[in-house]
């Protein structure tokens, strides 16, 4: 299969299309230039040595993420029509999504209009030409799917329908007769409080931990990243429905119960963690009750680019 990229840009509700899809489909814009998928600026913060050649590192960051687009409208009728469209499209005021399959490497990213123009060109009819600027404060590129997993989840284990027997007149049972019921599965809740979720991203990523007091009451739920003994601990009271959200995502940390804010209920030994690279351990736990929770993980691997 000859390599492609496929790119959608949303918008305020909008989309455009750009370069040919898998199948070798056009897009509505072709792309003539693209750049800053595959990678970002780093800083690396460093203070010289006084007695020794060469620096210190203190410290390595993935800096925001431009992305430089040039493009041409495949339809060739330079309009009111087809300009006022880009026109709208492009507004700065909005914040937008970059989705881009590149040969079946899908990913996607936040961005904010940095800025855009036609080409410039002194024949209004020709075929209209854009140019885009994006910046993506943000750097790092998203899988397009969100994992989750219930760590209380039901094991599927018996399948019906089975054979009821009927009796003969001398309550003697034949085996090959009988009435068929209606099919139906059922299973047990797995006890188990260990889980494994792999992170296949380049670096890691944060977790959402929803815990829901499904089955009764919970005091002071806690999930702990095994290999390393971090955990969240929350000291609060769960009645039977409550649903607690915890979000270890650097950039906005979450603790709410029931959709109001909580955050003054962690426990001050918790430490917010991370999904390393490769398969990471959790396991959850209640001082009270742990077996009335559900606890479900959603989490997104990241990348470096595409």
């Amino acid at each position: 299969m000859a390599n492609y990229i496929d790119l959608i840009l949303e918008c305020n509700g909008m989309e455009m299309r750009f370069g040919k899809s898998s199948s070798g489909e056009k897009r509505e814009f072709g792309i003539t230039k693209i750049e800053g998928l595959e990678s970002s600026e780093l800083e690396v913060s460093t203070t010289d040595n006084a007695l020794v050649d060469g620096s210190t590192v203190n410290g390595k960051r993935i800096k925001k993420r431009p992305i430089h687009l040039e493009a041409e409208l495949r339809d060739d009728r330079n309009n009111e029509v087809n300009r006022r469209r880009i026109i709208k499209f492009f507004n700065p005021k909005y914040s937008g999504k970059l989705t881009v399959d590149y040969s079946g490497t899908k990913r996607n990213i936040e961005y904010e209009l940095e800025g855009w123009n036609f080409v410039a060109d002194n024949n209004v009819h020709s075929q209209l030409a854009i140019v885009a600027d994006l910046i993506c404060p943000a750097p790092l590129m998203k899988n397009i799917d969100n994992f989750g997993r219930n760590m209380a989840e039901i094991s599927k284990h018996i399948a019906f329908p089975w054979r009821v027997l009927k009796q003969k007149k001398y309550d003697v049972p034949d085996p090959y007769k009988g009435l068929a019921l209606k099919g139906q599965i059922t299973g047990y809740r797995t006890l188990k409080k260990e889980v494994v979720l792999p992170n296949d991203g380049d670096v890691p990523t944060s977790v959402q931990i929803k815990f829901v007091a499904a089955r009764g009451p919970v005091v002071n739920p806690k999930i702990t990243l095994t290999g390393t003994g971090q955990f969240m601990r929350i000291v609060t009271s769960m009645e039977k429905g409550d649903i607690l959200m915890v979000d270890t995502n650097e950039r906005h940390q979450v603790i709410e119960l029931n959709g109001v804010n909580v955050y003054q209920k962690i426990d001050r030994r918790s430490e917010p963690f991370k999904l390393k690279v490769g398969d990471n351990y959790l396991e959850y736990d209640a001082d009270i009750n742990y077996t009335n929770l559900d606890v479900m993980l959603y989490y997104t691997p990241l990348y470096l680019g595409v």
